[in-house]
């Protein structure tokens, strides 16, 4: 049986016109798509032109694969004409996969409504919503569809703006992004389907061939001759290699490949999963960085040309890295066409004998076809038109930014009049309003407000022209309330910031007090740029608490922002909530501790917290609202160890030192690192109401020291409160005699002070010691006559036990420092005290009359005189008598009450045989030298006095300066006078001898 033309021709299948449409029109699809990814970015309307040419495209896919299927049913299509039909469906089933990878970098560029992370987990989830949209509307989640990521389609917006009015906003989101998606899922069955249509135009086009593999001689009605003739001798070509159409291996292979197809949505995944991939090893791989950009030591080598074009091809595919992905992807598409175009071909040409000469007939079904190129030809010219516009918008754009970035406000206006995009968008996907507030220029502000910019200055952020337009008009209506006065400025700020209108933010900013530096953060934050932005250390948050009362609704608005660090602190460590329990701001602090993830114990610098800075200053209410706050530590110490008591103890805040005082786990002897308490500084300061407190408080020490052994009494004590001593001393278990490190008692220290009334309560209370001596053996009556305490002292002579002569460690009783301070009353007193020593000498055997006549207290001297019992003649451990130390001091008053006392010894003589007469003479007293020579009983040797004169020991006379050899000589000369007024020669008597012994230094 002869093979020719043992296929019927079928031009209206394998006819050239129509093989031409089909091929044409395939690869005219290409055309935009490799348009569209030239400029980095693939824009809605360029999804849509590519949208709509796919549609067409498939539309016409779907009547070749009707009619066909028809045909085999009807009037007997052959397998052969059927296995065409196939692989000319593949080539028009492209057309959907061309646009899913323009969606898919649509979806995935920043800016868009609704964007998509290109990962496998945001494209399941974002698949799974629009498939429940269409099935189930108004049930998809109103979420992002990527961790992460803002989606405004849906109904959110990341940053302050998304906020209005809290929960009652949320819902408002919610709902919105329900009717989102819904409105999604609407567009999917009326208008945007072409993955719907290419997905059941994959599956018509798997059930063609599973029918026509199942049994390649049975297909189609009444053709079993021709399909058993094609069978044994028509060949396929394969990726350019003939395969007998018989093959049983390509049967196998063509059945389990249409099989996969078959299901509608699900023979989507896998080139779904193809596509991503690509995506997916893109994140993957490392990013290039662009050739040439180093400086080299031989840069002045002009470089070949060659290589010249090779860096220049390869920063060009650097800049567009982020498109590679679906350019891969259509260049993997464009090679899966060429070779079914090759295949279709070779196969045509290899079987050539076996067709019918119908085959190359041009008849309705080819010229149609060619004529219905049109659609697809149209299609392209539509493209390449709105390029052409999409340039000259983007001129006029550029135009607009470069006057914006000039703040040429006239230019402004022109390039808008020429039709320029008030909402155009810049390098960085920055936006023209946000581009003008960066420059902080207000005119230009405003001049893009009243072309119909949106006030919305979040980067990024596509919303429909409705919504711009409405918000456009709402924030100029706004700015004009507050230019009229019928809107307060704070109160406007926070309505634009609610609504994300960050052009009024910027324009509203400068008519507040508010510091400059201060205004960048605040812009920020409440137009949802950067919550936490920051200037000189300081975050928005921290510029609205420096107006805290002013700005409560702005403070309020920020708290409520998503992201925001409520516990971000300054350059000096302090936080908001520290900053406003500082300052006292009890709505502030309220708010503050109401959000989430606040820090109620976060320190300062100092490490003082939030409740001991409250404390510190009294603010009752704040205090009460931090000890309220879940996890507050009550008894926080600084780095002193200062606790929240001690603080208010300190500063006798008594309501605070209460509310405290109730707290659980508070501990009322928290010691600092000094080891004092907060009732030791209480004391200290004469708080008594918040003393009075805190000796109620359980388990209170009222004896506790600090490292200096002071205890509350004795401060209380040393400082004079009365009434605080007199709580003190009725507090059980007080001890009245707890002594300082220096042995010093609560008596002791009040006595140093001369704090009468302390002094007076203390020897009233039961177990004093009034004699209780300090590390140096001093008493409360020697304090007392040292310091010269009058009052004290007789209050102190009055107490019962009082030591009169109780001596210091070196000897010195109370007797003996008042007649050294020649205060005459003290003296008195302790005259007239029972049982006083009036000569107990010191450990230098100075006696009270000793030191009286060496310091030349006079009236001291004459008290002293007349005391019963009195040594006028006493020695020290030098020898020396009152009378000669008087007369060695130049004392002449002292001197003559002495020469007068009963009993003087106006002769008597040092260690060193110095005699009061030597030592006024060593001075050159003349008035001493003459009264002395007065004295009946007076003995002296001229020659022995000159010789002293001329020889003193040189030891313990280093302290003294002895007067001028005229003044010594002129005293010299009375002393010779005197003798020749007694008749001559030497005094009977007389010292003679050198002198002998030392001196101490301070007689």
């Amino acid at each position: 049986m002869s093979t020719d033309n043992c296929i019927p021709g079928n031009p209206d299948i394998a006819g050239v016109g129509v093989r031409i449409a089909i091929y044409v029109q395939t690869l005219l699809c290409f055309f935009p798509a490799f348009w569209a990814l030239l400029d980095g970015k693939v824009s809605q309307g360029e999804l849509d032109a590519a949208e709509n040419q796919a549609t067409t495209n498939l539309v016409l896919a779907f009547a070749i694969l009707i009619s066909s299927i028809v045909q085999a049913q009807t009037l007997g299509l052959t397998n052969y004409h059927a296995s065409i039909v196939l692989n000319m469906s593949w080539l028009n089933n492209t057309n959907a996969f061309i646009y899913f990878l323009l969606y898919i970098q649509h979806k995935s560029q920043a800016g868009v409504r609704g964007r998509v992370a290109p990962t496998w987990r945001a494209w399941v989830q974002h698949i799974r919503e629009l498939a429940v949209s269409v099935v189930h509307p108004g049930t998809a989640k109103a979420h992002p569809t990527s961790a992460g990521e803002s989606d405004p389609e849906l109904g959110h917006t990341d940053g302050v703006a998304s906020i209005r009015n809290g929960v009652e906003r949320t819902q408002l989101n919610n709902i919105q992004g329900n009717e989102d998606y819904a409105r999604t899922g609407a567009k999917l069955l009326v208008k945007r389907f072409v993955l719907l249509l290419g997905s059941l135009h994959l599956s018509l086009m798997a059930g063609l061939g599973l029918w026509l593999w199942s049994n390649i001689r049975t297909f189609g009605k009444g053709q079993d001759a021709v399909n058993d003739c094609a069978a044994k001798h028509a060949l396929l070509a394969i990726l350019g290699k003939h395969v007998p159409f018989a093959s049983e291996a390509l049967r196998i292979v063509s059945l389990a490949i249409y099989a996969v197809f078959l299901v509608p949505g699900v023979n989507l995944l896998l080139p779904v999963v193809v596509f991503l991939g690509f995506y997916h090893l893109h994140r993957v791989a490392p990013t290039p960085k662009i050739a040439g950009s180093g400086a080299r030591a031989d840069s002045y080598i002009r470089p070949s040309r060659l290589r010249f074009q090779g860096h220049r091809a390869y920063n060009s595919i650097v800049q567009r890295w982020n498109i590679l992905p679906p350019f891969i992807g259509l260049i993997f598409l464009l090679a899966i066409n060429l070779v079914f175009i090759v295949d279709i071909e070779l196969a045509l040409k290899q079987n050539a004998g076996l067709q019918g000469k119908d085959e190359a007939k041009w008849g309705f079904g080819q010229i149609l076809a060619m004529l219905l190129l049109f659609m697809p030809l149209r299609d392209l010219a539509e493209t390449i038109l709105a390029r052409r516009m999409k340039q000259r918008q983007k001129d006029l754009d550029m135009g607009l930014g470069g006057a914006i970035n000039a703040k040429d406000r006239s230019m402004v206006r022109t390039w808008i009049a020429r039709g320029a995009n008030p909402n155009a968008k810049f390098e960085g996907d920055t936006s023209a309003m946000h581009m003008a507030c960066n420059l902080e220029d207000l005119d230009l502000i405003r001049s893009l407000l009243e072309a119909g910019a949106d006030p919305n200055t979040k980067d990024g952020c596509r919303r429909d022209t409705y919504m711009v337009a409405s918000d456009n008009t709402n924030c100029l209506r706004l700015l004009n309330k507050v230019e009229r006065g019928s809107l307060d400025g704070v109160q406007a700020l926070v309505q634009a910031a609610e609504n994300g209108y960050g052009a009024a933010v910027k324009l509203l900013l400068p008519s507040l007090e508010i510091n400059p530096e201060d205004r960048q953060n605040l812009f920020e934050a409440l137009s949802g740029l950067n919550v936490n932005a920051r200037n000189n250390g300081r975050t928005a948050l921290f510029s609205a608490l420096n107006k805290a009362q002013k700005f409560e609704a702005i403070i309020k608005f920020l708290l409520t922002a998503p992201g925001i660090d409520v516990n971000a602190p300054d350059t000096s460590g302090m936080t908001p909530l520290t900053f406003a329990a500082r300052d006292g701001h009890e709505a502030v602090v309220k708010l503050l501790l109401a959000a989430p993830g606040i820090d109620v114990n976060t320190p300062s610098i100092g490490r003082q917290t939030p409740l001991s800075l409250a404390a510190e200053r009294g603010y009752e209410a704040v205090v009460k609202f931090l000890l309220a706050a879940p996890g507050i530590n009550v008894n926080a110490p600084n780095t002193d160890g200062w606790t929240p008591l001690r603080f208010a103890a300190q500063n006798g805040h008594e309501a605070v030192v209460k509310l405290l005082l109730a707290a659980p786990g508070i501990d009322v002897n928290a010691p600092s690192t000094s080891a004092r308490t907060p009732l030791r500084f209480a004391a200290e300061n004469g708080h008594e109401a918040v003393v009075k407190l805190l000796l109620a408080a359980p388990g209170i020490d009222v004896n506790a020291p600090d490292t200096d052994g002071w205890t509350p009494l004795l401060v209380a004590a040393v400082n004079g409160h009365e009434a605080v001593v007199k709580l003190l001393l009725a507090a059980p278990g007080i001890d009245v005699n707890a002594p300082d490190t220096k042995g010093r008692t609560p008596l002791t220290s009040a006595v140093r002070q001369g704090h009468k009334a302390a002094v007076k309560l203390l020897i009233a209370a039961p177990g004093v010691d009034v004699n209780a001596p300090d590390t140096d053996g001093c008493i409360s009556l020697i304090f007392a006559a040292r310091y010269s305490k009058e009052g004290v002292v007789t209050l102190l002579l009055t107490a019962p036990g009082i030591n009169v002569n109780v001596a210091d460690s070196l000897g010195r009783t109370p007797l003996r420092f008042a007649a050294e301070n020649g205060h005459k009353a003290i003296v008195k007193l302790l005259l007239a005290a029972p049982g006083i020593n009036v000569n107990m000498p010191d450990t230098n055997g100075q006696t009270p009359l000793s030191i009286a006549g060496r310091d030349g207290h006079e009236a001291v001297v004459k008290l002293l005189l007349a005391a019963p019992g009195i040594n006028v003649n006493a020695p020290d451990t030098d020898g020396w008598t009152p009378l000669s130390s008087a007369a060695r001091n130049g004392r002449e008053a002292v001197v003559k009450l002495l020469l007068t006392a009963p009993g003087i010894d106006v002769n008597a003589a040092d260690t060193s045989g110095w005699t009061a007469m030597t030592w006024a003479a060593f001075e050159g007293q003349e008035a001493i030298v003459q009264d002395l020579c007065a004295v009946p009983e007076i003995l002296f040797d001229v020659a022995d006095v000159q010789r002293h004169l001329e020889h003193p020991p040189g030891d313990w006379f280093m302290g003294y300066v002895p007067a001028s050899e005229e003044e010594q000589d002129q005293c010299v000369r009375i002393l010779e006078e005197f003798v020749e007024s007694k008749g001559g020669g030497a005094q009977d008597g007389s010292e003679g001898g050198e002198p002998s012994g030392g001196r101490r230094d301070d007689p």
